[in-house]
């Protein structure tokens, strides 16, 4: 065998290992945070199926370390509004809905269609009280103080930064509303994106939170519940079209119908698409 046929041999082998890192690292390991939000919706479409079953264990819990607690967090305050960020097949909402003592509404956004697809088909049976949005990335579309409880669970490690996402979760909070995330542990492996519970708090803290509880949940993440300071008032709008900001004027003006929603303002329009899942990023104009 030639020396040339030894170094292109030599050359592939390290192209095709450089492939497998690229694809192992960025695109599993990191779920496409570093290769944009389109990528990254790509790949939970993909993966959306067997999403689930990869989570039994930790989803068997979800009553106990979530719809309980956060119920009890909300004791003698009737129909919280919720915000589910990043609700993926929609574990946060059922772990709610489950509770009898639960009387909110929850605003589930999710990259993902396939992931809110199969959201929709576990909660259809509670779809008066739930909405599920399609949404790419952020600013949130809500006014400041629109929500009683803001959620984001097992997602901030596979956002491009932290800081962002937490704080628009404070800025769409009512005062003395309750955060509900999550901290990825250290045998997470993500070394670049985990905090410790210590780093964690001082995030939070800097973010505006208060009142940081970091709990064991199950091998990959901590439980966090945090306040935003302030004496805790209900939310009073709980309809989405009372809330949602035209993603082309920012007005708060709609017209709904049995296809979706058309601001009066610019006459965007925007698509309401298969199991009653807003597409509120596809948009057309009039």
């Amino acid at each position: 065998m030639s020396l040339e046929v030894v170094l292109i041999a030599a050359l592939v082998l390290s192209l095709l290992g450089a492939l497998y890192y690229f694809i192992d690292r960025e695109i599993y390991f990191y779920e496409g945070m570093r290769l944009g939000p389109r990528l990254q919706r790509w790949l939970y479409d993909r993966w959306a199926a067997d999403y689930d079953r990869g989570k039994q264990a930790s989803q068997a819990q979800d009553d106990l370390m979530l719809g309980e607690p956060i119920l009890e967090k909300l004791s003698g305050f009737s129909a919280p509004l919720v915000l589910d960020l990043a609700a993926g097949t929609g574990r946060l909402s059922l772990a709610l809905f489950r509770q009898p003592g639960f009387d909110g509404d929850i605003m589930a956004l999710d990259i993902s269609p396939k992931m809110l697809a199969l959201a929709s088909q576990k909660l259809s049976v509670y779809g008066e009280r739930l909405d599920l949005i399609q949404y790419l990335t952020l600013p949130l579309p809500f006014p400041d103080e629109s929500f009683d409880v803001a959620c984001c669970l097992e997602a901030l490690e596979v956002m491009p930064g932290m800081e962002e996402p937490l704080s628009e979760l404070y800025r769409v909070l009512r005062p003395g509303g309750l955060l509900v995330t999550s901290r990825g542990t250290e045998a997470s492996g993500r070394k670049d994106k985990i905090r410790s519970a210590e780093n964690f708090t001082i995030l939070l803290n800097a973010s505006g939170f208060e009142q940081v509880e970091i709990s064991p949940w199950w091998k990959y993440f901590d439980r966090v519940f945090a306040r935003k300071p302030g004496l805790f008032a209900p939310a009073e709008k709980h309809t989405l079209t009372d809330l949602l900001r035209c993603k082309t004027c920012d007005a708060i003006d709609w017209d709904e119908n049995p296809h979706g929603l058309a601001c009066r303002n610019c006459k965007t329009r925007f698509a309401l698409g298969a199991d009653g899942i807003l597409i509120f990023e596809l948009n057309k104009s009039e």
